[in-house]
């Protein structure tokens, strides 16, 4: 779970309308912020939710994700790009 919210985060981090230190992703959870040229945390976690992925705006323009034991490397690696293109899309 450790590496698999590693690996998301550091797709994430590529894009410099995230903010994100690599060195807080310790864990399974990985919280990240939105620069003002990102969309909204409303907006990327509706769209994420479409395409199924799950993850909580704890803020205006900050993001909560979670990784389960339940889900593997290749379905983080998904969301990790499906997160990604929705940043790097706009609102």
């Amino acid at each position: 779970d450790h590496a698999n919210a590693r690996l998301i985060g550091e797709e994430l981090a590529r894009d410099s309308r995230v903010r994100l230190d690599l060195a807080t992703v310790q864990t399974n959870i990985l919280v990240f912020h939105l620069a003002p040229e990102a969309p909204d945390a409303p907006t990327v976690v509706a769209k994420a939710r479409e395409q199924g992925v799950l993850i909580f705006a704890f803020g205006p323009r900050t993001i909560r994700a979670v990784t389960h034991l339940n889900v593997d490397r290749d379905q983080c690696a998904r969301a990790a790009k499906i997160l990604g293109g929705i940043i790097a899309a706009g609102s």
